[in-house]
């Protein structure tokens, strides 16, 4: 069955490339040395509108700690609102946990009904969190379409098998042309990589040959 292929861009750029290359969807955010931040708004203006619905854009104010202040969730607030008003993507990307390793529910709820309308994705602080399998199904309670995380093979593959078909478990993180089989013959429906090799653009070859793979 084939497979979404999803690009991590860390520049408008970047986007760009990955999408003229046939990535299904890019996910744009800013900082990879901060493991992704909020891409700056002039971005969007160099991305085609029609590209838009093909984006899923990063919401995070700063690297570090996944615990935000409420002064930071009010700025994500208006962040996905402005992406939700502007038809800047068609999801938005973010994750919010309590001081305990916890998901940050009243938090996660507040965003996600500002970004109605979009698709959401809860991101990789989902590695960290303490109880991965209640996590999960506090995730699904909340309404999250999407989960993006950068477990070992076998963790997803029990994650998947727990969500049954209510969230949309994504892997991500260090896969590539050589080790994207095993995930696809998991049985995962969609797919996150950088496709980097040595800068911050995709690399067209690795790119080319992981969007062979997920079309099998």
């Amino acid at each position: 069955m084939p497979a979404l292929l999803e690009i991590c861009a860390f520049t408008a750029d970047a986007a760009m490339v990955a999408l003229q290359a046939g990535a299904h969807r890019v996910e744009l955010c800013d900082s990879p040395n901060l493991d992704g931040i909020s891409p700056p708004e002039s971005w969007f203006h160099n991305i085609p509108a029609s590209m838009h619905p093909q984006l899923a854009v990063m919401v995070r104010p700063r690297g570090g700690s996944f615990c935000m202040t409420d002064e930071e969730i009010n700025l994500m607030e208006v962040e996905i609102q402005q992406v939700a008003a502007n038809n800047r993507a068609g999801a938005v990307v973010f994750g919010l946990l309590t001081p305990t390793g916890e998901i940050d529910v009243p938090a996660c709820r507040r965003l996600l009904e500002a970004a109605s309308g979009l698709q959401t994705v809860f991101h990789r602080a989902f590695d960290i969190v303490t109880d991965k399998s209640r996590a999960l199904e506090t995730l699904i309670e909340c309404g999250f379409n999407r989960l993006l995380c950068g477990l070992p093979l076998n963790e997803l593959i029990a994650l998947k098998e727990q969500a049954s078909g209510r969230i949309c478990i994504m892997p991500g993180g260090g896969i590539r042309s050589h080790n994207i089989h095993a995930y696809l013959q998991a049985g995962f429906t969609e797919i996150h990589s950088s496709a980097r090799i040595h800068d911050l653009l995709p690399d067209t070859n690795e790119l080319q040959k992981l969007k062979e793979a997920c079309a099998v």
